[in-house]
């Protein structure tokens, strides 16, 4: 039998650490038991806030019917969110992850000419803090890790508004400017909320993974407790509109293993 030569034990040595190197970097990238992660998204949600634009356009209507044809105002059913999550692989098949989002949408409309000036602004966003569940099937492809995720929580809602204008008026030859509205409301209420998703992990290099996750949450707050102000006299009163922040979202992000 030949005697392998220093180049042939060279290149198997060199086999042997490549395999082992590979090794390394792929065992901790898959998640193993008892593990500690942090991960940040971005995303992107359709909700379940039609009450609100059908709100925001009839006002529209409203100040047209009295001469001032103000803009329409976009929607605000769709957003971007930015979300964290720390989750404890407990398991292979169990992960347990305290989560918390946060999303915001301002809408204006305005009307500016001679007769008079309305600037009109919208907002509504919430923040929602849960705590998760994730099963990893025993099923898995090689290249990711999917899994089946369920969260529950409170979801801290919340609304504004702001109405400004001046009119223009000529009782005689001489016009003047008064005023035609000036008024602040300020909406919140935390309601129960929960949500079902599917994500999946994908290792990228040394613990570092990109996260993707699509799902749906239901979170019917209904109608908001307010502070309103109107021409400096303060009031509080509940919303006729009622919200609803259910409705599908998606999100990608990256995350690292601690």
């Amino acid at each position: 039998m030949k005697r392998a030569t220093p180049l042939g034990r060279s290149l198997t040595r060199g086999c042997v650490a490549l395999l082992l190197t590979i090794g390394a970097i792929q065992q901790p990238a898959v998640s193993q038991d008892r593990t500690f992660s942090i991960t940040g998204s971005a995303g992107y949600s359709l909700l379940s806030l039609g009450a609100v634009d059908d709100k925001n356009a009839s006002d529209v209507v409203g100040w047209s019917n009295l001469g001032i044809p103000v803009s329409d105002f976009a929607s605000v059913k769709q957003s971007p969110f930015f979300s964290g999550r720390l989750s404890y692989r407990f398991s292979r098949e169990i992960a347990f992850s305290i989560y918390g989002s946060s999303f915001s949408k301002s809408v204006s409309s305005s009307y500016d000419g001679p007769d008079a000036v309305l600037q009109l602004e919208r907002s509504v966003g919430a923040t929602d803090l849960s705590l998760g569940v994730a099963y990893y099937p025993a099923v898995q492809p090689y290249f990711l890790q999917w899994y089946l995720q369920v969260n529950l929580g409170v979801i801290l809602a919340r609304a504004s508004t702001k109405a400004f204008g001046t009119q223009n008026t000529k009782p005689t030859d001489v016009g003047f400017v008064s005023p035609l509205v000036d008024s602040e409301g300020k909406y919140r209420k935390t309601k129960p909320c929960a949500a079902f998703s599917v994500g999946a992990n994908m290792p990228l290099y040394l613990g570092i993974f990109l996260k993707g996750e699509a799902g749906y949450q239901s979170a019917q707050v209904g109608q908001l407790d307010g502070d309103i102000t109107q021409s400096g006299v303060h009031s509080n009163e509940t919303s006729t509109t009622f919200f609803d922040f259910s409705g599908f979202i998606v999100s990608v992000g990256v995350g690292i293993e601690l």
